[in-house]
């Protein structure tokens, strides 16, 4: 007579003793893991492969400031003070972070170089803020002038702020 063959009476119900193990077997199982290691080497570099240019220096960051006025479209057609380098090719995107949207009714962003352009984009008050466009593929060593449009709201009256981000895919 074999023991496997045998009930286990639980309660008022009887467990054939081979189910019982499969499952204590089971259990030990489903609770066993590996722990992977993962190392990661980082170089840290000053800037990325596209970033701000000002002529003299490149930057991670970029402030440029402009008066607006309340139903009126400003324009600083090539931004003397800041541009966007590229030291070697690959995409970027760029979306707003941030518009003060009661101040701000439109934005319009260019980058370009001569008569080709990275990218021209439009956001208004209703959809300024949120996810990234792109991919926009840059040259290699290739610096794009900026083209800023501002259409200030009716009803502007305090100092406004916009905040973009670009987003650099590292090679």
């Amino acid at each position: 007579m074999s023991i496997l063959g045998k009930r286990v009476r639980i309660g008022k119900y009887g467990i054939p003793v081979l189910l019982l193990l499969t499952i204590a077997v089971t259990t030990v199982v489903a609770v066993a893991y590996v722990i992977l290691t993962w190392t990661m080497s980082l170089t840290v570099s000053a800037t990325p492969r596209v970033h701000f240019w000002d002529g003299a220096s490149a930057a991670n960051t970029m402030d440029i400031t402009m008066n607006i006025f309340p139903n009126a479209r400003t324009i600083d057609e090539n931004n003397d003070d800041w541009d966007i380098e590229s030291v070697t090719a690959g995409n970027i995107y760029i979306r707003v972070d941030s518009m003060d949207t009661s101040d701000v009714a439109e934005l319009r962003i260019k980058a370009f170089v001569g008569a080709v352009d990275l990218f021209d984009l439009t956001w208004t008050d209703a959809d300024a803020e949120g996810t990234f466009h792109g991919p926009y593929a840059t040259d290699d060593a290739t610096i794009y002038d900026l083209w800023i449009e501002v259409l200030a709201a009716g009803t502007a009256t305090d100092p406004a702020s916009i905040a973009l981000e670009l987003k650099v895919e590292s090679p």
